[in-house]
Formats: structure tokens, sequence, C-alpha cells
């Protein structure tokens, strides 16, 4: 008889490599930066104002335009990706504009949009 899927949540016994364990915990310790860049793209706004720079580099007025956002939410968001590394300002006369701060950050675009099938739909297995 073939097993539910909820059979496949967990081990039917308990049984661990104690040696597997600790070399796995000793890496997730230093996983902090990582986990905060994805704590910061998981948040809507922040995905889209690294996609809109995916796509090209723009001044915070054009961002705050293209999302919908006061110009303030949009600076708020953008420091934040900036303390990250994520993207990189640079004023030019009386304007700020913002692009990808490396090809690593814009790689992140391109896999999110690789993994994610086009016409999925949320609920969808």
């Amino acid at each position: 008889m073939p097993k539910k899927n909820e059979d496949l949540d967990r081990c039917e016994v308990f049984c661990s490599d104690p040696q597997k364990v600790s070399e796995v915990k000793e890496r997730l310790s230093g996983l902090n930066v990582e986990v905060d860049v994805f704590k910061a793209l998981s948040d809507e706004t922040r995905f889209k104002l690294i996609y809109a720079l995916w796509c090209e580099e723009l001044c915070v007025c054009d961002l705050a335009l293209a999302l919908d956002l006061p110009i303030a939410a949009v600076s708020y968001h953008l420091r934040y990706l900036r303390s990250l590394r994520l993207v990189k300002a640079e004023k030019k006369g009386k304007m700020v504009f913002y692009k990808l701060a490396d090809q690593k950050a814009a790689s992140m675009v391109n896999l999110s949009l690789e993994l994610i099938p086009a016409r999925y739909e949320p609920g969808e297995a």
C-alpha cells in the first residue's frame, strides 16, 4: 500500500548521526547575513524594488511612482537594501539614482524568475 504524503513528513523512528548534526549546526551558525538577505527579499516592496533595479538604474522619484508608494517609504526600503549591500546609490546633481550592487544581486533576480513558473498560482501544488 503506498504511503500517504503525511508519512513522508518525518521518520518512523528517531535516529540521528551526531557528527553530521554537529557539522550542520556549525555551518548554520554563520548564516546570519544570508538570512537577513532572504528576509529582505521576502518583503513585496523590497523585492519589487530589486526587480525594478534589475531592469534598469532608476532615481528614487521614478521608483516611488512605479511602485505607487510615497518617496519616504521607498527611501526607507532602499536604505535597508543598501545596508545589506544589495543596491548602490549615486547622487547626480540633485537626484539620487539606485542600481543593483553587483552581478550577484542580479543573479538572485534571474534565479527567482527561473525557479517560479510564469503561470504559478498561489495554492497550486
